[in-house]
C-alpha cells in the first residue's frame, strides 16, 4: 500500500522524449495540508552524473592497482605526481632476467588453471626473496 513507498526512495531508469533512458532517484512524500484532502509529492533526481563520477572512480582505482601491480609503490607515487621524472640512479645495479625454460611447451599440455597455478607459485616465490632483501621489482610475462 501506500506506507510501504511513502518516504522511500528508489533506484530506476528513466526515459527521454527522445527514447534515450538515464539513472534516477524517485521519492514520494506526503505533503501536509489543512484540508481534508492528501496530497503527495514525487522527487526526482537525475544521477547521470553521478553515477559517471562512480565509474571514473571505479577506473581510477583500476589504473592504481594496476599500476602498482608493475611498479614498486614509491615509484607508483612518483609517477603520479610528476610524470615527467621519475628515473633514479644507482651505484650498483642487478638485473635479473628469468625464463622459465620449457614452460610454453608444458603448458600447452595442460589445463589453463594449472599453468596459472605454476606462475602463482613461482612468482610467490621470487616475491617473498624480493620482500626478504628489500629489493625493487618490474615483473613482465
Amino acid at each position: 500500500g501506500i506506507k510501504k513507498v511513502m518516504g522511500t526512495q528508489r533506484e530506476l531508469v528513466a526515459r527521454r522524449k527522445d527514447n534515450s533512458t538515464f539513472p534516477i532517484n524517485l521519492g514520494l512524500s506526503e505533503v501536509d495540508s489543512n484540508g481534508n484532502k492528501r496530497m503527495f509529492a514525487a522527487f526526482i533526481r537525475d544521477l547521470t552524473d553521478q553515477k559517471k563520477f562512480t565509474a571514473i572512480e571505479i577506473e581510477k582505482a583500476a589504473s592504481e592497482v594496476l599500476l602498482l601491480n608493475m611498479l614498486p609503490e614509491s615509484i607508483a607515487l612518483r609517477l603520479k605526481e610528476d610524470p615527467s621524472h621519475v628515473a633514479d640512479q644507482f651505484a650498483n645495479a642487478t638485473i635479473l632476467y628469468a625464463n622459465i625454460v620449457g614452460f610454453t611447451q608444458l603448458s600447452s599440455s595442460m589445463e589453463p588453471a594449472a599453468s596459472v597455478s605454476i606462475l602463482n607459485y613461482l612468482f610467490g616465490m621470487f616475491d617473498e626473496l624480493v620482500d626478504k632483501y628489500g629489493l625493487n621489482k618490474v615483473k613482465t610475462i
